[in-house]
């Protein structure tokens, strides 16, 4: 499924998730359309575990090891997906969940616990990613909805 048909679902999905299709068509989309084409795949393989909750990696600097940030990887195939190193993790019990990346960028404005998510690029590279951070995608489309909010209203005030 490509992007606009990604897109054109959630915004047919928004009622069922008590958004308004306008709000979601003018207010949320447009940001994660924006963020969506600075990816190189329009879906990406998430790790799972049984229970089907995402896997979270602990980030942690060797110059500041008190600073940790916790990050979800997408990659894009489902080797790498299976063949990431993570030592904590019993890898039989993990499996690999293909998720469009409108649906992943959707989910990111809900997270609480996750600072970003790693978007591997290259296969059988780790590398090759790009980060979004899920405050900074939070904070866009929030902006966003001010913008929608106000406009509408000094419309309806004209």
């Amino acid at each position: 499924m490509d992007l606009d048909e990604q897109l054109r679902n959630l915004i047919n999905e928004a009622p069922e998730h008590g958004v308004p299709a306008i709000i979601m068509e003018h207010g949320v989309i447009p940001v994660i359309s924006a963020y969506a084409h600075q990816l190189d795949y329009s879906q990406y393989y998430l790790r799972q575990t049984p229970e089907e909750n995402l896997v979270l990696t602990i980030l942690a600097s060797d110059q500041h090891p008190e600073v940790e940030k916790k990050v979800i990887y997408a990659f894009p195939t489902i080797e790498d997906a299976a063949n990431f190193p993570d030592r904590k993790l019993n890898d039989a019990d993990i499996v690999a969940q293909i998720v469009p990346v409108s649906q992943i960028l959707f989910q990111m404005f809900t997270m609480k616990e996750v600072d970003s998510i790693i978007f591997v690029e290259k296969p059988e590279n780790y590398q090759q990613s790009k980060e979004i951070y899920c405050n900074k995608l939070q904070t866009a489309i929030q902006q966003n909805l001010t913008i929608l909010i106000n406009s509408n209203s000094s419309n309806n005030i004209a």
